[in-house]
């Protein structure tokens, strides 16, 4: 897990070295301001007549009093500056290193939910998934370039120190608090997990109950829904307050632990100046260096909480990058169809029952194939299998001849436009809409989309035509509006497979005469397959499809459907008289 995060910085290693020699300079320069102090002291108290030595470590330099009110002010502030820059320095590019590292990582994480097959989203929330995007990556960044940063910076300060045998008598404490640090991290991790997994579903709660909202007032289930997020909204406080009590606990106990070292550190300082091995200066020089090392120390134990939380959600991102991806097919590019359309022995299932048995059927080219069937017969699954929305479990879809599995996954859908019931358009401009999928389409192309699908005219009245903003969902517009948008769509499209699935099902008559005068045109020239539950829309249908009990129980046209009496009759009676 500790390399596949640090290769997500290895892009940046440039900008990674910078930050490391900036935190060289910040260390050096926090040893140096500490070490001055010594100096001060010495300039303080020493008599007028008298010098001043051991300005450098280990030399034996002497200055005059005069010399040192010149040096010591100077190299306070030139200290200083260096101490700001290199502070400075590592924070912008250790930053520049996180940030993008983490865009990477929620590009890589959005494209490859983007390439995951239907059914992985039918067993993964929305809501969940963009909590992985949003929440878990900002997780993540506590355990990329912030911690590795802060363990740097704070490593180095304490390793540069003035005295090495003093440093080591003041770290006797680090070892010791080794054992509590890893059970406050396992804790803080496991408690972390939690937590994501938590917000998750509170996020897909949210999610729900907005783009339903209508659905949720119409019933006046406000309460409930608000009911439901809070019952989720307390553990996740509860989960977070445990997280609290797990940092507020292990500060005092690594604190605690420092204190030793600590205190070993004044006894060995006090037994060294008694057998003048160490001068008092050199000893204060180094005591402010403690002081300054406390911090740091401090730090590291928090930086390893933070590391916990991060690896938690690294778990869940990553486990979510190695699911795999949708099949991207084989090498062959489908142009166009040419002849036939045919299923061979077609059977599929979701879980474990079948939902299709043995179904064959061969499609000439520029027919109308009508599916009809009672709900959960199994038509909306026969036409996405078309596209590969799902794969079969058994027997095979040959498009002139070659299995669709032959072809890439990319050529295959682009020859085939869908229109449905469940009409999908984006919070962008009427335009956009029509022209999705294509960048650089002309506008005349456009306008001559949507006049084929009677909706140029409605466009028009739009406060700003084509270039209207038509709201998330196109909430903005009526149904028969969305749906003509939809048509125009895929009649830009042009490609030579039709798909449509209810797409009239749930207008009112006019809405419907419009956009059957735009699937007429849509459907010249193309090899089409209708689902409709309105039986009078399929009554020009070259043949009509009945399955039930996920076979095909019959096929043939209206009228000899109609004489023979089965189940086709059974359906148009129920519905005609």
């Amino acid at each position: 897990m500790y390399l596949r995060i640090l290769k997500l910085l290895l892009p940046y290693k440039f900008h990674l070295s910078l930050a490391v020699v900036c935190m060289f300079a910040f260390a050096l320069s926090n040893g140096a301001m500490a070490y001055l102090i010594g100096p001060v002291m010495q300039y303080l108290f020493v008599g007028a007549s008298d010098t001043v030595t051991n300005i450098i470590p280990y030399s034996q330099l002497t200055l005059s009093r005069e010399w040192m009110a010149l040096i010591i002010p100077f190299a306070i502030i030139a200290v200083a500056i260096v101490k700001g820059v290199s502070s400075f320095g590592q924070s912008f590019f250790m930053g520049y290193v996180g940030q993008s590292a983490i865009r990477d990582v929620r590009k890589r994480l959005y494209e490859h939910i983007l390439n995951m097959p239907i059914n992985f989203f039918n067993s993964n929330p929305t809501g969940t998934l963009m909590s992985r995007l949003t929440n878990d990556v900002n997780l993540l960044q506590s355990a990329t370039a912030e911690s590795l940063a802060t363990i740097l910076k704070q490593s180095l300060t304490i390793i540069i120190s003035l005295d090495w045998h003093l440093a080591l008598a003041a770290s006797v404490g680090l070892p010791l608090s080794i054992y509590p640090m890893r059970r406050f991290g396992k804790k803080m991790k496991k408690v972390s997990t939690k937590e994501q997994v938590t917000m998750g579903t509170m996020t897909a709660l949210l999610h729900e109950a907005i783009a339903g909202i209508r659905i949720v007032k119409a019933f006046c289930m406000e309460s409930y829904e608000s009911g439901r997020f809070d019952k989720d909204n307390n553990r996740y406080a509860k989960l977070n307050l445990k997280r609290i009590k797990v940092r507020a606990i292990s500060s005092p106990i690594v604190e605690f632990l420092g204190s030793i070292g600590f205190a070993l550190t004044i006894w060995y300082a006090g037994h060294r100046i008694a057998e003048g091995t160490l001068r008092p200066e050199a000893f204060i020089s180094f005591f402010a260096a403690v002081l300054m090392l406390y911090q740091p120390v401090k730090s590291l134990n928090g930086v390893n909480l933070n590391i916990q939380n991060g690896l938690a959600a690294a778990a869940r991102i990553f486990d979510l990058l190695d699911t795999p991806g949708e099949d991207a097919g084989g090498g062959i590019e489908l142009k166009s169809l040419n002849d036939s359309i045919e299923f061979k022995d077609v059977s599929f299932k979701y879980t474990d029952e079948w939902v299709l048995k043995k179904i064959n059927l061969k499609v000439q080219k520029g027919e109308m194939i009508a599916i009809v069937g009672s709900s959960g017969a199994g038509k909306t699954t026969f036409v996405n299998l078309l596209p590969r929305f799902y794969d079969l479990n058994n027997g095979s879809i040959l498009f002139d001849g070659i299995d669709i599995k032959e072809f890439s996954l990319k050529s295959l859908r682009s020859r085939i436009a869908i229109v449905s019931q469940e009409i999908i358009l984006f919070n962008d401009t009427v335009k956009n809409n029509i022209a999705y999928g294509h960048h650089d389409i002309s506008d005349e192309a456009v306008t001559e989309a949507a006049k084929a699908a009677n909706a140029d005219e409605f466009i028009r009245n739009l406060p700003d035509g084509y270039n209207t903003v038509i709201g998330e969902g196109g909430l903005t517009l009526s149904g028969g509006q969305r749906q003509r948008l939809s048509i125009a769509r895929a009649i830009l499209k042009d490609a030579p497979l039709l798909i449509l699935d209810e797409a009239t099902s749930s207008l009112d008559t006019e809405s419907e005469l419009a956009v059957q005068r735009g699937l007429t045109n849509l459907m010249k020239g193309r090899t089409t397959f209708v689902i409709a539950h309105r039986l009078s829309t399929v009554r020009k249908a070259t043949r009509i499809i009945v399955l039930a009990d996920g076979k095909i129980k019959e096929a043939g046209a209206h009228d000899e459907l109609i004489n023979t009496e089965g189940e086709y009759f059974r359906l148009y009676s129920m519905q005609f008289g």
